[in-house]
């Protein structure tokens, strides 16, 4: 089955997570980090979840709950609440992601990890979690450091691009040589300054 791998763009907005256990604390940190308003609803909460500042709601899962909200992860241990989460999520619209059966929601969490503005994620089409850290560990091993630098030192260039430069292709062209082999040269050889001298030339003379 092929997936579609996105970046979900939840800051701001409602998040339902139903079940109160080890899953559901890791989903809920996360889609807190990605700046979500996330809800808990579970009978028992686990006491990490409280220390998120997340709104809990200690109390079975009951039709009406996802009204409003973008998604809802699914993750308690009784089979017919998961059942029952999914078909109000499906009727209301609303994306659903189940820990108990990957395959069985909308979207499947990866084994993630950000590096400064770069983020690494993988997934085994909900084969192994195990095996998706594993293989998102040795990337993050492999990965030469100095990228972030060089997307942290290009990025304001970037925004400055985008805004002045109103022919396409040559945009197109300054955004390309930003981050292609000569500007990692550049960082690796001379450093971030020298970078950003660059990045100033390339902008100007587009």
């Amino acid at each position: 089955m092929a997936d579609l791998p996105a970046v979900l763009k939840i800051r701001g907005r409602r998040a339902v997570v139903v079940g109160g256990g080890g899953v559901a604390r890791r989903r809920a940190a996360a889609l807190a980090a990605a700046g979500a308003k996330v809800e808990v609803i579970a009978p028992e909460v686990d006491s990490v979840i409280e220390q998120l500042g997340v709104m809990t709601h200690r109390r079975g899962y009951e039709t009406g709950d996802l009204a409003g909200a973008a998604v809802v992860v699914v993750a308690t241990c009784d089979a017919a609440v998961n059942e029952q989460v999914t078909r109000d999520a499906a009727e209301a619209g609303v994306m659903v992601n189940r820990a108990d059966e990957p395959e069985g929601g909308d979207f499947i969490v990866p084994a993630h990890a950000h590096v400064g503005p770069i983020t690494i994620a993988v997934s085994t089409s909900g084969i192994s979690a195990k095996a998706a850290a594993v293989i998102r560990d040795q990337l993050i091993a492999a990965m030469d450091k100095d990228w972030v630098k060089l997307l942290e030192t290009v990025q304001p260039f970037r925004a400055e691009a985008q805004e002045k430069i109103t022919d396409a292709d040559k945009r197109t062209a300054a955004l390309h040589r930003l981050t292609d082999a000569e500007a990692m040269q550049v960082l690796k050889q001379e450093g971030a300054a020298a970078l950003a001298d660059h990045c100033r030339r390339v902008v100007d003379e587009s």
